[in-house]
């Protein structure tokens, strides 16, 4: 890169919905000109693009979600050149909803990856240019539901639109006791009836030594198998992709969208993810941003470079939807031409429990990363805060956090990231490494 320097700043989850408010005016100004300060600037756009003239799919990512698509010119002006669309809420709209929102950020000549017509489009980066160098961006989702994920056409089919993956395999490891206990009670409840019947038609393999189905979980008395860990042939996908986008580009980015925790803290990422990250970084990813949990995890700086396993919420304007289908109001047994307001209201349990109701869902940083000839040679994360303690349209916009809430930032992130050997300061309004 001869000395050329470029910057990047990258979110979590731009969980947006509705139209920013006119009072939103001089914050937005203060987010939109650290993010205009950068060369890359990335989110992930948590939502479908569409007027709502589409059926919600059979599943969804929890909540339907979509924004009409004239509300992308507030987003907009936060300064964006690239938005990762491979999330658990792609195909709440179905495969119509999903090219929906391809259609509408090509309309808008908005750079975007991880969704795409074929797996071919959906696992293809974006391709950037700053300062006259080519940078490659990739968005890839580890938390979807399977038919959601993007299909190869052959001769005689099309491809299936959809997102692009990272599946993994979680096994729970047991004593041959436990084991045994778990053989008897399956046979007791005839859980795997069904599966034993597959396995006998030739439909499914057998469980190999050490290894029991109980259902659908997988039990293993190998003490040294992982907990979770990535499929070999998606990760091998994934980072030949990465190999190849960096035989001619400077430097390559990756968002991963991942829900899963390691099982004993929600804070802390599954073990697959961690090999993930590795990997990436190995073949050539110069950052990773995290998104998809809602709140901050760790920093893990991995050969120099940043590992954010989760930026949590961007924006969050969940309580704000506007249109659900008539899968949710059954869901929480209200009648199915109730507003969208009252159908959050009830399955808030009046406001009392949900992802609007806790802190650490509206904190988050902004990093500002610097590379110099591939090298990060600067790392500075401004703190924000999403107006948690509002009760109006301004809760869940981002704004720069300062004073308590800005130690308290740290402190959260600090304490996260420790596990990672890495450790933050509050610094002239920024959080640096000691």
């Amino acid at each position: 890169m001869s000395g050329k320097t470029i910057t990047v700043t990258g979110t979590g989850d731009s969980l947006f919905v509705a139209p920013f408010p006119a009072a939103y005016e001089p914050m937005l100004k203060k987010i939109a000109d650290f993010i205009g300060s950068c060369d890359v600037r990335l989110t992930n756009l948590e939502t479908n693009l569409s007027d709502f003239e589409f059926c919600g799919n059979a599943y969804s990512g929890g909540t339907w979600l979509n924004t009409r698509r004239k509300y992308m010119d507030d987003l907009n002006r936060l300064g964006f050149n690239f938005y990762g669309n491979a999330n658990n809420h792609a195909m709440d709209y179905g495969h119509a909803g999903l090219l929906s929102t391809i259609a509408e950020l090509d309309r808008r000549n908005l750079a975007h990856a991880g969704t795409g017509r074929s797996l071919e489009e959906a696992e293809a980066p974006a391709i950037l240019s700053a300062g006259g160098r080519k940078i490659a961006v990739f968005a890839v989702d580890a938390s979807m539901a399977d038919p959601s994920r993007a299909g190869r056409a052959t001769h005689e089919l099309p491809a299936r639109p959809g997102v692009n993956f990272l599946r993994h395999k979680t096994s729970y490891k047991v004593s041959e006791e436990e084991l045994a206990s778990l053989r008897s009670i399956a046979a007791k409840v005839r859980i795997n009836f069904a599966r034993e019947l597959s396995i006998a038609t030739g439909y499914q393999t057998l469980d190999p030594e050490g290894v029991f189905h109980f259902g659908e979980l997988e039990f293993t008395t190998d003490s040294g198998v992982a907990d979770t860990r990535c499929h070999a042939g998606d990760k091998k996908r994934l980072l030949d992709a990465v190999r190849e986008a960096k035989k001619s580009c400077s430097l390559v980015f990756m968002l991963v969208h991942c829900h899963d925790d390691d099982g004993i803290c929600h804070g802390n990422p599954p073990s697959y993810y961690r090999e993930f990250a590795h990997d990436c970084i190995e073949s050539g990813v110069s950052a990773i941003f995290g998104g998809g949990c809602h709140s901050l995890r760790g920093i893990e700086i991995y050969r120099g470079a940043p590992i954010f396993y989760s930026l949590g919420d961007f924006i969050y304007q969940g309580p704000q939807v506007e249109i659900l289908p008539a899968d949710f109001m059954e869901k929480y047994g209200i009648d199915i031409f109730s507003s969208a307001k009252d159908a959050l209201w009830t399955r808030s349990r009046g406001g009392k429990v949900g992802l609007h109701c806790e802190k650490c869902n509206y904190q988050t940083v902004l990093p500002k990363l610097e590379f110099t000839d591939g090298v990060m040679t600067e790392f500075k994360l401004l703190p924000v805060h999403l107006n948690f303690e509002r009760e109006d349209d301004l809760k869940g916009l981002p704004v720069p956090a300062e004073g308590d809430e800005a130690q308290e930032i740290c402190r959260i992130l600090d304490e996260l990231s420790a596990q990672f050997g890495t450790r933050l300061k509050l610094e002239n309004g920024f959080i640096v490494r000691t």
